[in-house]
């Protein structure tokens, strides 16, 4: 659907945000306004006029008296009215015509002398002598230039506090209006990541902006998604079905087509052939199982198992696989933690890391265990080999990356350490890599030990467990 001009959420944020600019704006200016307003004249103390009185009642002194002239102690001349016809007649004092004419042409018209503070001095007058008027000003004391100061800090305040408040209002609607729809649409993105095909958008889709069009174009991507994943894991049972029985079916041929009778005549094609369609099956196993784990299709059994007793079947079953992979795999004796796992996917986990270093090394194949605290523990591969380059460790987990495959060519295709990072995924742990100091690679399995009171009670205990593997081992 598209969207108008007049929905557009651009427009729509300009107008809002000018708006409360505005309010704001018109909000600190009337305030200004109100404390900027001038200070009203008061009432002349009675003490100020008789001191000034005495001084301002001789006909000669009052008519000398000129703008700028100093009369006695602080007090001096600001503007005078002389008994002269003409332009000359109104005197001002240069410096205060400049800034406060209008202060004083509306105190020279005062009926009774008054008072008023302007902020270099305080007014005084008028002061009247027949046709003759007069006005003082004095500097201002220090209590009224304390009064003064605190005045316009207050002014200052109520300003700040205005724009303050109203920044604040701007911030809070605007985040009504943009940031929390946008907080929504991250949680249905990560919704529509943990595969839910239903989004919690409230009534975000209704809007007729872009944010609603991004949320209808959420929720059409999670239906779209569902549907793809569906489709996926029907693929992979059917491929995973269609797959295997043609590979078994020429397994069986193969075997059946070797000569009994004489096994010293086997044809070296059908061995190729033999062991090209086992590694064939090998990684259309692994792709599926990457794939059944990537796609949650992985269901766990837990069961109480003791790592150290596993690591060491392991081995056993690599040597009996190749009894130079046994005299390689070194389990080293730790701390060993007995933990409620599933066992085929914990054994997955090490194997693959294990297969790969002994694929791509020749030394001696460690592995170790350390036992951080009671919720977690780490299981080490290392092996003794050149290590990998520090800009490919990163790398090491992809799908089908070899970090050297013109080296070895017959070491697969690259899933097995994408599948153990997978798998330790859903044991709720993690993998990672690093070339250890001492040299070689070494690989850390990080999985939190989960206790064994967490499973079901028809399982079997850990005494049963511990008493049971021994015999598994031999």
């Amino acid at each position: 659907m598209q969207i108008r001009w007049y929905h557009s959420l651009t427009l729509r944020l300009l107008l809002l945000f000018w708006a409360l600019l505005f309010a704001v704006a018109s909000s600190g200016f009337l305030l200004a306004i109100w404390y900027a307003q001038p200070e009203t004249a008061k009432p002349l103390p009675q003490e100020v006029q008789e001191t000034l009185s005495p001084l301002l009642s001789d006909q000669v002194t009052f008519a000398s008296l000129t703008p700028g002239r100093l009369l006695a102690g602080n007090y001096r001349v600001a503007a005078a009215v002389t008994p002269e016809e003409g332009p000359n007649r109104l005197q001002l004092e240069p410096n205060l015509a400049n800034t406060h004419r209008r202060e004083l042409l509306r105190q020279l018209d005062a009926d009774q002398p008054e008072q008023l503070r302007l902020p270099n001095g305080m007014l005084v007058g008028p002061f009247k002598l027949d046709t003759q008027r007069i006005l003082l000003i004095r500097p201002l004391s220090e209590d009224e230039r304390v009064d003064q100061k605190i005045n316009s800090e207050r002014a200052e305040q109520a300003q700040t506090m205005v724009l303050l408040f109203g920044s604040l209002a701007i911030a809070v609607l605007l985040g009504f209006w943009l940031v929390l729809p946008l907080k929504r649409l991250i949680s249905a993105t990560r919704e529509i990541a943990a595969g839910a095909d239903k989004l919690h958008l409230k009534r975000l889709p209704r809007r007729t902006d872009e944010l609603g069009e991004l949320a209808r174009a959420l929720e059409t991507a999670a239906h779209d998604l569902k549907v793809s994943r569906d489709a996926q894991r029907r693929l992979l049972s059917d491929v995973s079905h269609e797959l295997r029985s043609p590979l078994a079916r020429m397994q069986v041929a193969l075997m059946l087509s070797q000569d009994d009778d004489n096994p010293d005549a086997t044809n070296p094609h059908l061995t190729q052939m033999s062991r090209d369609v086992e590694r064939l099956g090998t990684i259309i196993e692994r792709i599926l199982s990457l794939s059944r784990l990537e796609n949650g299709l992985v269901k766990l059994d837990p069961q109480p198992i003791n790592t150290h007793e596993l690591a060491k079947r392991l081995a056993a079953d690599l040597a009996y696989v190749d009894a130079k992979y046994g005299e390689r795999v070194l389990v080293l004796d730790a701390d060993w933690p007995i933990t409620a796992t599933d066992d085929e996917l914990l054994r997955l986990v090490i194997e693959n890391l294990v297969r790969n270093a002994l694929q791509y090394t020749a030394g001696i194949i460690e592995l170790d265990c350390v036992r951080h605290d009671d919720k977690n523990f780490t299981i080490l591969v290392r092996d003794h080999g050149d290590g990998v380059p520090e800009a490919q460790l990163a790398q090491l987990f992809e799908p089908f990356f070899r970090g050297d495959p013109l080296r070895h060519h017959k070491a697969g295709v690259g899933l097995g350490m994408a599948l153990s990072l997978r798998a330790a995924n859903v044991l709720g742990g993690s993998v990672s890599a690093r070339n250890h100091p001492d040299g070689g690679l070494e690989v850390s399995v990080n999985l939190p030990i989960v206790p064994i009171d967490t499973i079901t009670e028809d399982e079997p205990t850990e005494t049963e467990i511990s008493e049971q593997e021994p015999q598994e081992s031999n």
